[in-house]
């Protein structure tokens, strides 16, 4: 549909071109005819262009609207050239050296022969770069050429690009997406074994301010064998570590000479094998220590057991520190586990189902478990007795650290195959009195409301079973602002449109 008709004013034979700030003057006699409205869109570029009936040898206002196409706002400079080439090959060329004013480039075009030409517009800025081709620009030897057209009320919503550039706004193509069916269930993030733990502390003493100048703070990311604290011991502390250390080199020397003894027959395996048990139990105590603390000037220094993010901190500096005391939580995010909890008669699903996506509360995306480098690990083999659901596991890698440990989830357990199905994103749906509709951006300016009938959900896109067509284009973000428009063209958001 064309968004606007342009007036052919014939006053004692002189034509007056009007352009869209209607200034009228005084006529005597009025023709309308039908001007040309065209939308295109490039990789970069959206172009909504408007002219009116052409006339050799009358000078026509071209309205040129350009929006970038990665987040549709007005392109505010750059240079264009217009050329024009007919079937005969004559050509001519227009330049503008910056648009009449934010996104809108006005050229004034009289055109020496009729015919049919080709318009090829070349803009070049730092903003955006782009060669644009519009097909079959019409034009007249003269007015009696041009039929007439009478003037028809459209059903259309008017939405100016002028009030389009004032909000975010963005448009997509009705097409077809893999899409699987899902059941929605709750679920929980939780933290991987392995890459969680709780640092306590294996000694007593004092955390002194002037050992822990630069103590990590929450959120600070540490190595493994990072040092984490400084503590002074007591002397109790000490004695215990010192009593640590003697002890194996004690279990060790038993062992040894256990060892020789049997050789020569002296003592029983019984007596071997108690002495080797004692070492080992000796030995993973010395070294549980050596793995926790490391001897310095400053005294005793707790070292990090993992690689992660520290979240908690249990102690102020100057406190007094009890032996397994807990000391610092240190998570490592890169791994966690999606814990869906599905309900009883849902068992065969999540038997069955590899693979499942889920949205947390503050984010506002769907994350798919096998595009995270995840899988499904396990199915609980009994049923929380409380709910009756029955847990199943999914681990995933997010090395974002957006989403956090405890956060409740909506999964959504895949169920079958994935297949092909038209569909829009979510959020060009509109719920309007109980019905989902939606609005498709038919040209530049103009605007038509869809009832839909939907299917599945899937990725945060959704099925549309009937209301659209592959290939139209569907108002994703600003569709309220259009749907304002359409019940009172007031409270749209700016208003005029004043070229």
């Amino acid at each position: 549909m064309l968004k606007s008709i342009y007036n052919i004013m014939i006053i004692s034979m002189l034509f007056f071109i009007v352009s869209c700030s209607h200034d009228h003057e005084q006529v005597t006699e009025i023709h309308q005819y039908d001007g040309t409205a065209v939308t295109q869109y490039t990789d970069s570029t959206e172009i909504f262009l408007e002219y009116p009936a052409l006339i050799v040898n009358i000078d026509a206002n071209f309205l040129i609207h350009l929006s970038e196409l990665k987040n549709f706002k007005a392109i505010t400079e750059g240079v264009l050239n217009v050329e024009f080439i007919n079937e005969n090959g004559k050509q001519f060329s227009i330049i503008e050296e910056k648009p009449t004013r934010a996104g809108i480039y006005i050229p004034v075009v009289k055109f020496s022969e009729p015919g049919n030409y080709k318009m090829i517009i070349t803009l070049k800025g730092k903003q955006v770069s782009d060669k644009i081709l519009v097909n079959d620009v019409k034009v007249h030897a003269s007015e009696s050429e041009i039929p007439h057209v009478d003037d028809e009320s459209s059903s259309n919503i008017s939405f100016l690009k002028e009030q389009q550039w004032k909000i975010d706004f963005a448009n997509e193509l009705v097409t077809k997406r893999k899409m699987q069916t899902s059941v929605v269930v709750t679920g929980e993030i939780n933290e991987k074994p392995g890459l969680f733990s709780k640092v306590v502390s294996p000694i007593e003493g004092v955390v002194l301010s002037k050992n822990n100048k630069n103590l990590n703070s929450i959120g600070s990311f540490v190595k493994e064998g990072d040092v984490l604290l400084n503590i002074s011991a007591s002397a109790n502390a000490s004695v215990n570590i010192q009593k640590n250390k003697n002890d194996f080199i004690l279990a060790k020397s038993e062992y040894e000479r256990a060892q020789n003894l049997i050789n020569k027959k002296a003592i029983s395996q019984k007596r071997l094998d108690e002495a080797k048990f004692d070492l080992e139990s000796k030995q993973a105590s010395y070294n549980s220590l050596l793995d926790q603390i490391n001897i310095s000037e400053s005294g005793y220094s707790i070292l990090a057991p993992i690689e992660g993010y520290v979240e908690n901190i249990n102690f102020n500096l100057g406190d007094q520190i009890i032996s397994g005391q807990e000391l610092f939580t240190i998570l490592n995010s890169k791994e966690l586990i999606l814990k869906a909890n599905i309900p009883s008669s849902k068992f065969e699903t999540a038997n069955n189902s590899v693979d499942a996506s889920f949205k947390v509360e503050g984010l506002n995306y769907e994350y798919k478990i096998s595009l995270l480098n995840g899988k499904k690990l396990s199915v609980a083999a009994s049923l929380n007795k409380e709910n009756r659901t029955l847990p199943v596991y999914f681990e995933f890698q997010y090395p974002k650290s957006k989403i956090k440990v405890g956060m409740y989830a909506e999964v959504f357990i895949k169920v079958g195959e994935a297949n092909e199905y038209l569909s829009i994103p979510e959020s060009a749906i509109i719920n309007e009195d109980g019905l989902q509709t939606a609005y498709v951006q038919s040209e530049g300016e103009a605007f038509e409301k869809r009832i839909l009938k939907t299917g599945i959900v899937d990725g945060g896109f959704v099925q549309i079973i009937d209301g659209l067509n592959a290939g139209e284009r569907v108002v994703t973000i600003g569709a309220y602002q259009v749907r304002l428009a359409a019940l009172s063209p007031e409270s749209a958001i700016g208003q005029g449109h004043v070229h």
